[in-house]
């Protein structure tokens, strides 16, 4: 003799799997939406690496023939010149400076010294490059071969050390606090 199930036994299995099945469908879609968050936040931390590794390249890199670094403040945006070796364009020691406008900082790669605010002319021997937006603070403080580094963007306060090596004492390494 064949047993099968009853309409209450399947009408009570199909509430049971229905019950799980909302509570499947939450956890999924919370899992959703905190997998986007740690990608957005997974995102920034690696652009915000990127800029770091940046500002040591820059200054690990720096020339012996002009390694003199020039920090200028202007309220509570400093602009920092610097000449090296690294370039992202492909340019033979280029003379980089790191500045904000209009709350965005921005890298500028040169041939030649420039001066700041950027002017038409001469336009196509400089590359720009904005590396963030919304910013609020940005200074640079230095001090004989170590650098403090500081930026705010969207209530994110960002601070790092960049400690070089020694120097002998007949080079002209010496970072310039104007």
């Amino acid at each position: 003799m064949k047993r099968a199930f009853t309409l209450i036994e399947v009408v009570i299995s199909i509430a049971i799997f229905s019950i799980m099945a909302v509570y499947l469908y939450q956890a999924i879609n919370t899992m959703q939406k905190s997998n986007d968050i740690n990608s957005l936040h997974y995102e920034e931390e690696i652009k915000e690496q990127k800029i770091v590794k940046l500002f040591y390249n820059d200054l690990f890199l720096q020339t012996n023939v002009y390694a003199v670094s020039n920090i200028t403040s202007d309220d509570d945006f400093d602009i920092f010149r610097l000449h090296t070796r690294n370039s992202i364009h492909a340019m033979i020691n280029p003379y980089v400076a790191y500045f904000v406008k209009d709350n965005s900082l921005y890298r500028i790669e040169s041939r030649e010294v420039e001066n700041i605010p950027l002017t038409y002319e001469g336009a196509e021997r400089v590359k720009v490059d904005k590396l963030m937006e919304n910013i609020t603070l940005f200074r640079i403080y230095a001090n004989k071969n170590s650098y403090l580094i500081s930026y705010q963007s969207e209530e994110k306060f960002t601070i790092f050390q960049i400690s070089l090596p020694q120097v002998s004492a007949d080079s002209n390494n010496t970072p310039n606090n104007n």
